[in-house]
């Protein structure tokens, strides 16, 4: 008797809401940003102040890009705004007489980024000090250094030819835009396309399978916080030649946003995952989010409130994608 033939029926890729919402929640987010703005503040959408908001999220952005390398794995940095506070008053003091000049100042603050960068990974990888501990612990120093060196009170202006850097456009695109987009893509294929960068992201899913699979994590971790403060330099030359003074308050600020730009974009605390893209896009929201909270008149502190409901939204898509993903 002649059997029905059998057929093996494959199971259909299951895509969870939570997680499709928590993949793509910042560009939601982001065209609701804009429908508000259309009905609530028009002039948010002239050229001049979409400029001004596209640079001001660029230069926040090429922090978020470090950021999200050492959120990749597992770690934090909060010192990044202290690095890019001190860049800026080795930027203003170096035009001033016996200031050595502009190379020696950026040349200097390349050398400490260096030193921070490899202070806060060993700590982390080689004594165990938990990120946040070892990055606050130096950005406490670094603070100090400054308050030391400027005698308490930083101030100062940028060299005038200098600013063009902050505030000239290519093809009409913010030069810190420029340097962004090109991070994004740079970034994007070294850690999918490069083995040190798949290392890097294996290495923050999974240190111990890391280990024994002979990736060095220690120097792979490492790496990320030395990428990191360069990128904060970077950051901190942008916004010295943008805002043309340095005073007590650049970079204030800095380290908070950049990791909710990240989060928000997508990365992980727990590491192992991350979207440069995603995380430029969650930098464009913080700063867009503030300039509509302004061309509304409302008071300055709910900009802090705003922040931080869009944080706390973000990190909860992100359990519930996780955990969908998981069942």
């Amino acid at each position: 008797m002649a059997h029905a033939p059998t057929s093996t029926v494959r199971p259909v890729p299951r895509f969870p809401a939570g997680a499709r919402l928590a993949a793509s929640g910042v560009w939601v987010a982001l065209v609701a940003l804009g429908l508000v703005a259309l009905v609530t503040a028009p002039e948010f959408f002239g050229v001049a102040n979409l400029q001004d908001v596209l640079r001001r999220a660029s230069i926040l952005g090429i922090v978020t890009m470090g950021q999200v390398l050492v959120l990749m794995t597992a770690g934090l940095d909060l010192s990044v705004a202290a690095v890019i506070g001190l860049t800026a008053v080795l930027v203003a003091e170096s035009d001033r007489p016996g200031g050595g000049g502009l190379v020696v100042g950026l040349g200097a603050m390349v050398l400490i980024a260096i030193a921070v960068g490899l202070t806060n990974g060993l700590l982390v990888t080689k004594r165990g000090v938990p990120p946040f501990v070892a990055t606050f612990g130096m950005f406490v120093v670094l603070e100090g250094v400054r308050l030391a060196y400027t005698g308490g009170t930083a101030s100062g202006n940028v060299p005038e030819g200098f600013r063009e850097i902050g505030r000239g456009t290519l093809l009409g695109l913010p030069w810190p835009t420029v340097v962004l987009l090109l991070l994004v893509v740079a970034l994007t294929v070294f850690t999918h396309r490069t083995i040190p960068g798949r290392a890097l992201v294996f290495s923050g899913a999974n240190e111990r399978m890391a280990s024994l699979s002979g990736i060095a994590v220690a120097r792979v971790k490492t790496m990320a916080y030395v990428v990191c403060s360069l990128l904060a330099v970077l950051t901190g030359v942008f916004f010295a030649a943008f805002v043309g003074y340095v005073d007590r308050f650049v970079g204030r600020g800095a380290d908070l946003d950049s990791i909710a730009a990240a989060l928000i974009g997508g990365t992980l605390f727990s590491g192992g995952e991350g979207s440069f893209v995603r995380a430029a896009a969650g930098a464009l929201l913080i700063v867009a989010l503030f300039n509509l909270i302004v061309l509304n008149g409302l008071p300055i502190h709910w900009q802090f409130a705003a922040k931080g409901l869009v944080l706390i939204a973000a990190v909860a898509l992100q359990t519930v994608g996780r955990r969908e993903r998981a069942g």
